[in-house]
């Protein structure tokens, strides 16, 4: 019952957007629930949030996930052929380089140790909170630690959500580059944290950005697991699998659940609805039905992660880990637009 609440205002904000006064500002319904959350969850009374804590969680995690599954109904197998080799070589090159460079100014420059260094770089480099949560289930971090990198997650997330619109329309009506639809989706799902905020920013621009960011986007889900694996098989990481080979810590425990645990089968749920719509076993009649309640789960878990984002947290979340994040997201932005530039 605690979700009837936030279902309510999802769709108020589904409403509010279709208003042609709204969606001539660009403004999705999943900006708008993402700031009507941020408003309330910053504003009203903590005792008025805590009974719908179980929505928020429901919304935040499996109706977010179920949201991004049901997207691959908007796609198909021939949409990522368009994207060609830039869709897939630029999210991987701005993963990989994002993790080593985070690594390196994490523990060398700034003295966090590696763990916590890693921790900051996978929520910046794959799939922002979730990433985050996941790589701290085998590198073995605390809870003050994930914590603080998701803290970090959340704030330049958000930030980037809300520039990168911006930065299209500088790029392209100020300074007349020619920056197609396409190229700038790659960029957004290649280089922005969460799902959520890159579904959110690409349709802040148009529906074929969106479509463009979201295939991107998944290309760095998918490679959680892989990552996962080699932070599991690397002694560096703080873990020590390979020390004994069988596969157990130092501490004794066996990662390799927390592993499967964590890696995103939501993504695979997203290949296999667009394989479905793509082989054209959709009715036509039932895609407008089902975009609108994709729309709407959508919605909820943008309203839940506002009501989760609390601005006295994000600054109380430490400075070092900070600096590190915000150092990587100058980076995301730069380095991503600069790769875009050379390969897309």
């Amino acid at each position: 019952m605690t979700l009837v609440p936030l279902g309510f205002i999802a769709w108020l904000a589904m409403v509010f957007s279709a208003h042609p006064a709204v969606s001539r500002l660009g403004m999705s319904a999943l900006t708008l629930a993402m700031f009507a959350g941020m408003v309330a969850g910053n504003t009203l009374p903590q005792r008025w949030l805590i009974p719908l804590a179980p929505g928020m969680q429901l919304a935040r995690q499996q109706l977010l996930r179920f949201g991004v599954a049901l997207y691959g109904l908007r796609l198909t197998f021939g949409a990522i052929a368009d994207l060609g080799l830039a869709g897939v070589l630029v999210p991987l090159a701005m993963l990989v380089s994002t993790m080593l460079l985070g690594i390196w100014i994490g523990s060398s420059l700034l003295g966090l140790s590696r763990r916590e260094a890693i921790l900051v770089s996978a929520g910046s480099a794959v799939c922002g909170a979730a990433a985050a949560i996941a790589v701290a289930s085998v590198v073995r971090t605390d809870d003050r630690q994930t914590a603080v990198a998701v803290a970090t997650v959340v704030l330049f997330g958000t930030a980037g959500m809300l520039l990168y619109p911006y930065l299209f329309e500088l790029a392209t009506q100020h300074w007349h580059l020619a920056i197609s639809e396409r190229t700038f989706g790659i960029y957004t799902g290649a280089t922005l944290h969460e799902v959520a905020q890159v579904i959110a920013s690409g349709k802040m621009v148009s529906d074929a950005t969106a479509d463009a960011a979201v295939v991107t986007k998944m290309v760095r889900v998918l490679a959680l697991g892989p990552l996962l694996l080699v932070l599991a098989l690397w002694p560096k990481a703080g873990i020590g699998l390979a020390e004994d080979g069988k596969g157990e810590n130092a501490a004794g425990g066996r990662p390799w659940g927390a592993i499967l645990k964590a890696i995103p089968w939501f993504a695979v749920g997203f290949v296999a609805v667009m394989a479905v719509h793509s082989a054209g076993l959709v009715p036509q009649d039932w895609k407008p039905a089902l975009l609108a309640f994709d729309n709407w789960l959508l919605a909820c878990a943008m309203l839940a992660i506002g009501l989760h984002t609390r601005i006295g947290t994000l600054l109380r979340a430490g400075r070092k880990p900070l600096v590190l994040a915000g150092l990587l997201f100058v980076f995301l932005v730069c380095g991503g637009a600069l790769l875009c530039a050379a390969v897309a």
